[in-house]
């Protein structure tokens, strides 16, 4: 694959000058508890800190956080820190779903980007306590034939929380059922995803320019003593 660093991105410019972002098993999720730690070392931790794979960003998004914790930690047990190219985030659609976000904390070390990837919302999420210790906020609306609705003002409440917590803001796509004021926003782009149809003032796509360095020391202390366990029981 070849490398991005440097270049200008005509159709994505928010990416001008930044390495190639990867989703890494972007159509599943490879934390699953079938899957081996031993597997996940080989063949994506491998892949990352290879010569060709550092000169790329790994973007790894799952909905099981506690378990990529888990694995920073055998990672530990095992002698090797997480990859500084490899980004730890979780998805959150609904309130009920903001206590992944402590299990993710508990992922990587102090140069570790963690995202949130706030995709498809479906209801109000107040995501302010979290935001100080995260470091990038993706955002969207559902699509597709039964997409539930998103409220335009749901992406103003995390831009502004954003702004406040100096955390970069994504929004993605308004999704196929986008609300303005408690009415229907009509958008050509079945995705809601051509900002040129967005309020201006939410065309915002600000990507990390620079490596994590916010973390809480009760979680960074939690995953160091799991790594001390699992290294005495080994």
């Amino acid at each position: 694959m070849s490398d991005l660093r440097d270049r200008s991105r005509l159709h994505k410019p928010w990416l001008d000058g930044s390495p190639r972002l990867i989703f890494v098993s972007d159509m599943s999720d490879a934390l699953s508890n079938a899957i081996s730690f031993e597997y996940l070392e080989h063949e994506i931790i491998r892949t990352v800190t290879g010569p060709e794979g550092q000169r790329h960003r790994w973007l790894w998004l799952t909905k099981r956080p506690q378990r990529m914790a888990d694995f920073s930690a055998q990672l530990l047990a095992w002698g090797s820190r997480w990859p500084s190219n490899l980004w730890a985030g979780t998805s959150i659609t609904s309130a009920a779903m903001t206590n992944r976000i402590d299990a993710l904390l508990g992922v990587g070390d102090e140069s570790t980007v963690r995202f949130l990837s706030v995709e498809p919302q479906v209801e109000e999420i107040d995501l302010a306590a979290w935001l100080p210790s995260i470091d990038w906020a993706i955002q969207g609306g559902e699509s597709g034939e039964d997409a539930r609705p998103f409220d335009v003002a749901w992406a103003r409440t995390l831009r502004d929380a954003c702004r406040r917590a100096k955390v970069p803001y994504f929004l993605k796509q308004l999704g196929t059922a986008p609300m303005l004021g408690g009415q229907p926003l009509r958008l050509r782009d079945r995705h809601g995803g051509d900002w040129g149809e967005w309020p201006q003032d939410l065309r915002m796509r600000h990507v990390p320019t620079v490596q994590a360095r916010r973390v809480r020391p009760e979680i960074a202390l939690k995953a160091l003593g799991q790594a001390a366990s699992s290294r005495s029981s080994g």
